[in-house]
């Protein structure tokens, strides 16, 4: 990602795993893709075999067949691949490092969370290896996503970097309003975390406001978000507790239980 004033992409990588309408998806990456931008919707088959058997070769087929049709915006270009590997975590991470992306992108159908059919612990497993940023955002196929009103949890600056500057851009194009959240205790000085984010929000002309809350964080955000909120995106790093936010459970049980769509982006160390 630049470092420029515009959070923007050069090339994404979009797993999927099943079909899904990922029409809205398209919208929302165009935000953050860089001009003349790359897309790729990957699949992966899990098979000792080369070249894999006419079955996996049908079902990587019926993965991405309600994505094929989908053209870019302006000079976005959109690509497919199928790739054969040992597992569907190792699949995606290779494809990440040695294509040369710079974001890994899942997309979440919210629909369906009740069924289980969210990337799970192979969601956690690339976001605890992958070299490069990764994102998981929800949301719902029969809603446009809408950013009116964006609700940011932190729990500490540079936490929070990667989804302020996507929140910022979102926040200048569509005239958001944004909610900085600090979930703590009562022994916390809340305003040591969130005075560097309103002040940068505030530097940047955008509408906000911050809220403290206490009590178990999944829940007070949830509900929170309950309160007619667009969309929730929050930050993680890879740094080691106390530091690190969001990660594992924490953002699945966030994605399968809000009523409104999550964006989860979790950065790397080089990229602070």
């Amino acid at each position: 990602m630049e470092n420029n004033g515009e959070a923007v992409y050069k090339k994404i990588l979009i797993p999927v795993s099943r079909t899904t309408n990922m029409k809205y998806i398209m919208e929302f990456v165009n935000h953050f893709l860089h001009e003349g931008g790359k897309i790729t919707f990957l699949h992966v088959t899990v098979s000792n075999t080369i070249p894999i058997s006419p079955g996996e070769w049908r079902r990587a087929l019926n993965a991405i067949s309600t994505t094929h049709m989908l053209k870019g915006e302006g000079s976005m270009q959109v690509y497919y691949a199928v790739k054969n590997s040992s597992s569907i975590v190792t699949g995606i991470l290779d494809e990440a490092w040695s294509e040369g992306y710079d974001l890994i992108l899942f997309a979440n159908s919210t629909y369906r969370r009740h069924l289980n059919h969210l990337f799970g612990n192979k969601i956690d497993e690339v976001i605890c290896n992958s070299p490069i940023e990764t994102a998981v955002i929800s949301y719902r196929d029969d809603m446009p996503l809408k950013y009116g009103r964006i609700l940011i949890p932190i729990s500490g600056y540079k936490h929070a970097l990667r989804a302020i500057k996507m929140a910022e851009l979102l926040a200048k194009k569509y005239g958001s309003e944004i909610t900085v959240m600090y979930v703590g205790t009562e022994k916390d000085d809340p305003r040591q975390v969130i005075t560097p984010v309103t002040s940068d929000l505030k530097g940047n002309g955008l509408k906000h406001r911050a809220i403290f809350r206490t009590g178990p964080v999944v829940e007070t955000i949830l509900a929170e978000a309950e309160k007619n909120y667009d969309l929730i995106a929050i930050g993680a790093t890879e740094r080691q507790q106390p530091y690190n936010f969001v990660t594992g459970s924490t953002a699945d049980r966030l994605i399968k239980k809000s009523s409104c769509p999550v964006l989860m982006i979790k950065t790397t160390s080089s990229a602070q």
